[in-house]
């Protein structure tokens, strides 16, 4: 259950989204299709109160976001690529002082 859920469903209609699978199966979708109606009427109600606010979008924070919902092997590729995008300026800093050496046997304005 994401954090915004926890916040606007009261506890009885979290207990039922816990609980839908082990009703009976014809209760299920009628069950379903209203708790997703209270949880839109919710949602709009909460950000009607509550203006929507940006989170500052650093690596860290969405590491934290994403780490109890992605299986740990696709995590930890999330935390690899977000070391590489972090330190892209510093690659790309590292092969430009590279390829402003010249190479031997090279000469000026060969490629």
């Amino acid at each position: 259950m994401t954090s915004l859920e926890e916040t606007i469903l009261p506890p009885e209609l979290r207990l039922f989204k816990i609980l839908l699978p082990f009703l009976p199966s014809d209760a299920q979708k009628i069950l379903a299709i209203f708790l997703k109606w209270t949880e839109f009427l919710s949602t709009a109600r909460y950000y009607e109160q509550n203006p929507p606010r940006q989170q500052n979008p650093d690596a860290e924070s969405l590491l934290k976001s994403l780490k109890d919902i992605l299986p740990p092997g696709e995590f930890s590729q999330m935390e690899q690529f977000i070391d590489i995008f972090e330190n892209m300026d510093q690659y790309r800093e590292m092969f430009e002082s590279f390829s402003s050496f010249d190479m031997p046997g090279q000469k000026e304005g060969d490629l």
